[in-house]
């Protein structure tokens, strides 16, 4: 017996540690296939790019199944949505069937993802980026015959029983509605039987922050969450309807009955109501972003309050359901345990409702709106209707607030400083078609706003002071009266009128306007976010050396660039004083600034910059890219300096780091196109101008090439000299400047003469020539061709020696070389001629001979100096020289043999006589 059971429990442990063998080597065997599956199906069914770093398999976490976990998974968007990345998740964990997986089939019954960031986007024309499914891969594929595998079909199957999500944050913009939602650290679950006709989903999430922001204004900002429901879902006729709910919103309870059902493609069916019987005055206030203190618990409150709403009826293409949201709060009041005032008799009653049909039929109605604060009472009311076809409004404001005693009532932040006082007295009245017909005498507008000695300084943010700012209401315009602002150390004033108003605020139409600004002091560095370039005058900027060479990744990052809003048209006359942009000092800016359909125009604005004076007629627009705003510039520049302007402007550090090399002024005229790109060096890769650089009376020294050109040639006039009547033309293109052939006099008759590009990378590719200054020049070299290549830090330079062998063989060279004119001697030679014949005859043999020996031996002479001269400068000028001196002695006995041949001729001429 004890044999048997022995028996018996060694072959059940060997089956058990076989089973476990199996057991543990099956996420080993088919992990691969998984992996290639898991990758297959994306690649085949979605129009997106799935990128997982790691594969693990696992059966122990949830045995008897399989769960698959991909690390640092992401899935990004293509074609216009690239860029975007839809989802993104430290781990995502999948469930599958462990008896499908055997058979090659994936049935997914789990769902998890931790640490997940998912980004869904619409835009304007309404594609959504998590539309990606390929329209192939949707169409239902013809039931299998019995030849075919099973393998013809996906091998992947949704029969999802569980949801849930760990620390994951959504975000929802809509362009079409300029629109977002983000829910930040949301944990939570759906289970339900996802792939029954019939079931009930239940979910409980938890969400650390709630914010809702439209048309840029944050409605809801960081509100806490929370949501559980249990929902029955009739999959078939995909309509849901809600058992009970449980919907938090910081203090806020409410609770959804009802249902929502899809109709056709594109159409919801709701009938939905919202309760929040328990809603208390205290409750209201802890949703809007600036209440919800730390201390908001301890807040003293009274009064009553009611939320209710609902949604009934037919959303599809231009139908609305009809829907009535109302808030109701009587006799509040709220005071913080901490200060020493409250604010008191608050009463608001608001609404928005529709009738249900046309979006037309909604109604604004804000009818009553009030408070008091430190003794003072503050009204204010609204009323739109057919806000689509015809807008009614109707808006009033009335009473003071004064902004110092907002630290009585409200707990400010630390450092925090807020003094002024705000009136207001407003009536409107109106419909659109008034407006736009222009019938002013059927709009009532009338009263001010005004806002005097405000003050309000905060420690992260420049202090802001408003001594007086008036806008007075008339039917036709509002009249700006005054305007007296100060930033930081930044002052700006104006006055003039807007005309348009009540359209542009309800209809978002053009607002046009006249104004006068004025301006001692502003710096527009202040105003244009995070940039590594900042300028002040208080501070000089580092700048790099002329020499240094520059880098995508060392270059400076542009800010966000402004968009010029499209429904502005603005007429505006400057007169500011002084200008900060980047490390550019503007002063005396006066011009016409025009802005209309998304482009600032300028028209003959001139200003004293970079040490000079300059005259600007151009244009900046983001009309048809806002990301790539479009720069067309007309600058008239005169005596600039360059040494300034090298300090000041990025640009001409990467362009012309020569200019830090120059000492004196220069006047330009330049026609510039650009797009201003992510970065500095994409808007000069495609920058492309033309124009004409002019200087006078300018000294360059320490310029690398020059430099190095003076050691080749052993003379120190390159290094340092002064020039005048410079004049430059040139033209940008490909992130190259293309300068045409240019003379720069270096002194003493010495001329410089170029042509060719620098680039982005400060590469130089020039040719020229050198004309030698009267104190080096000789009879045999004074003009030679040069070449520079390289950087501007690390120039190469080249002789180009075949053309300076046929310069030094063209011409009457050789003559000079030979101290005279050949021609001299041979007159010479005949004019021994009329001497008694005999002793002419041998004193002309003579002559002859001893000045063509003296020819080729002056010829040898003059060579050999060529070589002796050329070898410091290199083998390339010693071989041209010596290739030089080959060829004057060969020219030198010829003409020596000329010499003895017509001396030979005029004896016979004698002999004859």
């Amino acid at each position: 017996m004890k044999k048997g059971v022995k028996k018996g429990l060694i072959i059940g442990g060997g089956v058990f540690v076989i089973l476990l063998a199996i057991i543990i080597s099956i996420p080993f065997l088919f992990k691969d296939k998984i992996k290639d599956a898991v990758i297959d199906a994306a690649n085949s069914n979605l129009n997106a790019e799935l990128h997982v770093k790691d594969f693990g398999v696992s059966i122990f976490s949830n045995f008897p199944n399989i769960t698959l976990s991909l690390e640092d998974m992401s899935l990004s968007g293509v074609g216009d949505f690239k860029g975007d990345t839809l989802l993104k998740a430290k781990s995502a964990d999948v469930t599958l069937n462990i008896m499908q997986v055997l058979k090659g089939n994936y049935e997914v019954s789990k769902i998890n993802m931790n640490g997940a960031t998912v980004f869904a986007k619409v835009l304007t024309d309404g594609r959504a980026n998590w539309d990606i499914v390929k329209v192939d891969s949707t169409e239902i594929a013809p039931t299998p015959t019995n030849e075919e595998t099973v393998e013809d079909a996906s091998s992947f199957k949704l029969k999802l029983q569980k949801v849930s999500l760990d620390n994951c944050q959504v975000t929802y913009e809509d362009q079409q509605s300029n629109m977002k939602v983000i829910l930040t650290n949301w944990s939570g679950e759906v289970s339900g039987d996802f792939s029954a006709d019939n079931t009930t989903l239940k979910t409980k999430s938890n969400i650390g922050e709630v914010s809702f922001i439209m048309d840029g204004i944050p409605y809801l900002s960081k509100i806490k969450g929370i949501a559980n429901a249990t929902i029955d879902a009739d999959m078939d006729k995909i309509k849901f309807t809600f058992v009970e709910s449980d919907i938090q919103l910081n203090e806020v309870k409410a609770s959804i009955d009802g249902s929502v059902a899809m109709v056709g493609e594109d159409g919801k069916d709701f009938d939905l109501k919202l309760k929040a019987p328990d809603t208390q005055f205290k409750d209201i206030l802890s949703i809007l972003p600036a209440m919800y203190t730390e201390d908001f618990k301890d807040i003293k409150t009274s009064g009553t309050a009611s939320l209710d709403g609902f949604v009934k009826g037919l959303m599809q293409g231009e139908q609305y359901p009809a829907f009535d949201f109302k808030l109701l709060i009587n006799n509040a009041m709220f005071q913080y345990p901490s200060l020493p005032k409250s604010v008191d008799n608050i009463n608001v009653d608001m609404g928005i409702s529709n009738k249900g049909g046309s979006f037309d039929n909604t109604i604004i109605d804000i009818s009553k709106f009030n408070f008091t604060m430190a003794g003072n009472p503050f009204s204010a009311s609204l009323n739109i209707q057919t806000p689509m076809s015809d807008a009614s409004l109707k808006a009033q404001l009335k009473g003071i607030i004064d902004l110092a005693m907002i630290k009585d009532v409200y707990p400010l932040d630390k450092g925090t400083e807020l003094n002024g006082k705000l009136t207001a007295d407003l009536n409107i009245a109106t419909r659109m078609s008034a407006i736009e017909k222009e019938q002013y005498q059927n709009v009532n507008a009338s009263g001010s706003l005004k806002l005097n000695n405000m003050i309000y300084k905060s420690g992260d943010m420049q202090d802001v002071v408003i001594n007086n700012a008036e806008l007075g209401f008339t039917p036709q315009y509002v009249n700006l009266s005054s305007l007296d602002v100060k930033i930081g150390k930044n002052d700006i004033s104006a006055t003039g009128r807007l005309e348009n108003f009540i359209a542009y605020a309800l209809k978002n139409q053009t607002l046009k306007g006249q104004l006068n600004l004025k301006s001692n002091y502003f710096n527009l560095n202040d105003f244009m976010g995070d940039s590594s370039t900042t300028a002040t005058t208080e501070s000089t900027p580092s700048v790099p050396a002329s020499g240094s060479e520059t880098t995508p990744s060392a270059t400076s990052q542009s800010s966000d660039n402004f968009v010029v809003p499209t429904n502005l048209n603005f007429a505006l006359n400057a007169d500011m004083k002084q200008v900060v942009y980047e490390r550019v000092n503007i002063t005396n800016l006066k011009g016409s600034i025009a802005v209309k359909d998304g482009t600032i125009t300028m028209q003959d604005v001139t200003a004293n910059a970079l040490g000079g004076t300059a005259k600007i007629t151009g244009s900046y627009s983001t009309a048809a890219d806002p990301k790539n705003p479009k720069v067309s510039l007309n600058a008239n520049i005169t005596k600039a300096s360059f040494a300034e302007t090298f300090k000041s402007v990025e640009a001409i550090q990467k362009f012309a780091p020569v200019f830090d090399k120059v000492l004196g002024n220069y006047s330009m005229n330049m026609n510039m196109n650009a797009s201003m790109g992510d970065n500095l060096l994409q808007m000069l890769s495609g920058l492309t101008a033309s124009g004409v650089l002019q200087a006078n009376d300018v000294q360059v020294e320490g310029v690398e090439a020059l430099d190095k050109l003076s050691s080749s040639l052993k003379t120190d006039a390159l290094k340092s000299f002064s020039a005048k009547d410079i004049s430059i033309p040139f033209t940008v293109n490909e992130g190259k400047i293309n300068t045409k052939p240019f003379t720069v006099g270096i002194g003493d008759g010495g001329k410089l003469n170029l042509e060719g590009t620098t680039g982005l990378d400060q590469s130089i590719n020039y040719k020229g020539s050198i004309t030698l200054p009267k104190s080096m020049a000789n009879a045999y070299i004074s003009n030679i061709p040069i070449t520079i290549g390289g950087t501007f830090s690390d120039p190469k330079i080249g002789v180009d020696t075949k053309s300076l062998i046929g310069n030094l063989l063209s011409g009457d060279t050789v003559d000079k070389l030979l101290g005279g004119n050949t021609a001299n001697k041979k007159e010479e030679a005949t004019a021994k001629v009329g001497e008694e014949k005999t002793k002419q005859i041998q004193r002309l043999r003579d002559e002859a001979k001893s000045s063509a020996d003296k020819l080729v031996e002056e010829s040898q002479k003059r060579g050999q100096q060529l070589v002796t001269a050329a070898e410091p400068k290199g083998a390339l000028a010693k071989l041209a020289a010596q290739k030089a001196s080959d060829k004057l002695v060969s020219e030198a006995k010829k003409n020596a043999q000329k010499i003895t041949e017509e001396a030979e001729e005029q004896i016979k001429k004698l002999e004859s006589q």
